[in-house]
């Protein structure tokens, strides 16, 4: 599990989403057509979100489906609740995600982005020349958006990151939108050396997720 952050705004208590986060690796990969590569993760993302939605529903049947919008949800049949579940890829990383409350997941390895790219993402006087920086808010805004069942075009400028506190290479805050075109969501943002991972849900908590990490040759 991450260690448990150490300050807790007043008046919110947490909440734990289960977060798996896998590396594809083969020895074949690097010689694989790109789009070989990308299909080859988008399976064993698509496997391992029905193997967490499994394990969250305590139920074999479920199985990963996906709204007319696109939003992915745990399919229970007979009638049983939705189960929340978000997922993502970059390269040969993929991530997914399960909660009790409707979350978004993003996982980007660190990258340049295009100029039309950064002119979404800050306003004229705010572009950053650090891929660091400008990865963490896209993966930040990509988490917010698909926690309401939302994605790109979007006007990420008009959304504003609030850290509330950081502890090692994790850190947790507030994500808000301009006028309240979407509700307030609490985000979990984890840095590594080669991506970085933020974990979105539209509730007053904060977010500690228990984390399952494997980045060995996929069974």
């Amino acid at each position: 599990m991450i260690t448990e952050h150490c300050i807790t705004p007043e008046g919110e208590t947490l909440v734990s989403p289960i977060l798996y986060i896998r590396q594809y690796t083969d020895a074949l990969l690097s010689a694989r057509a790109r789009l070989s590569q990308g299909l080859a993760v988008k399976q064993r993302c698509r496997a391992l979100a029905n193997f967490a939605l499994q394990r969250a529903c305590a139920n074999p049947s479920v199985r990963l489906n996906h709204t007319k919008y696109g939003q992915p949800y745990g399919d229970q049949g007979q009638g049983k609740p939705a189960q929340p579940v978000s997922t993502s890829h970059s390269h040969n990383w993929y991530a997914v995600a399960t909660a009790p409350a409707p979350l978004g997941i993003d996982i980007q390895v660190y990258r340049r982005f295009s100029v039309t790219n950064q002119q979404r993402l800050f306003h004229h006087n705010e572009v950053l020349a650090d891929i660091i920086p400008q990865t963490t808010r896209w993966s930040l805004c990509e988490a917010y958006l698909k926690s309401h069942g939302r994605g790109l075009p979007f006007d990420l400028r008009t959304i504003h990151i609030q850290q509330y506190a950081s502890q090692g290479a994790t850190s947790y805050g507030r994500i808000t939108s301009k006028n309240d075109t979407l509700a307030p969501a609490s985000y979990w943002l984890w840095q590594t050396l080669y991506f970085c991972c933020a974990v979105c849900i539209a509730s007053d908590q904060e977010v500690v997720p228990i984390l399952s990490l494997h980045n060995g040759k996929p069974s």
